[in-house]
């Protein structure tokens, strides 16, 4: 069993799934957009995020996304929004963050690293981790020659934790 085996602490950030009406002439604005991801994130949390960031405006109709960015702490993660339903001048927005790769590769190293003494030689993690309670991801951490799996796993969406597990065995 290697020495890393054991479920890591869990890291805590803001991971939520909201919803939200505004009114709307087609499109919701770039702006508008941005100020529903931070009244989410306020309320979520109980502090407004750094920035956020949307590349444009977002379409009224029923599916159409925009991936924004949201920065706080130093950390940047991702936002999806996606339009719900559009009735007349209004439309339901659901906006979801997600713990980006990156940020979930940098987790894993570092809990490794704290248990292990040093670095492992790689990990990597294919995508990001989703907020939805139960959301999971399987990454690949290298060591010493041997692959091993690693299970990160959204514990809560709320005030959100996410466990790392690295299975027991090499792949």
């Amino acid at each position: 069993m290697p020495r890393w085996s054991m479920i890591a602490p869990a890291l805590v950030a803001t991971v939520m799934l909201g919803s939200c009406s505004v009114p709307t002439d087609k499109h919701v604005s770039r702006e508008r957009v941005q100020d529903q991801i931070v009244e989410e994130v306020t309320e979520q949390s109980g502090a407004a995020p750094d920035s956020v960031s949307c590349p444009g405006d977002l379409a009224a109709s029923v599916g159409a996304t925009l991936d924004c960015t949201l920065a706080d702490d130093g950390q940047q993660r991702h936002v999806s929004v996606t339009v719900g339903s559009a009735e007349g001048d209004q439309v339901d927005l659901h906006i979801e963050q997600t713990i980006g790769r990156d940020t979930v590769t940098k987790q894993i190293t570092e809990q490794i690293s704290r248990q292990i003494g040093r670095a492992p030689q790689s990990v990597t993690c294919p995508a990001d981790l989703g907020g939805d309670e139960g959301a999971t991801l399987r990454c690949e951490l290298r060591d010493s020659g041997k692959t091993y799996g690693v299970t990160v796993t959204t514990v809560n969406r709320g005030a959100v934790t996410f466990d790392i597990k690295v299975d027991e065995q090499p792949e």
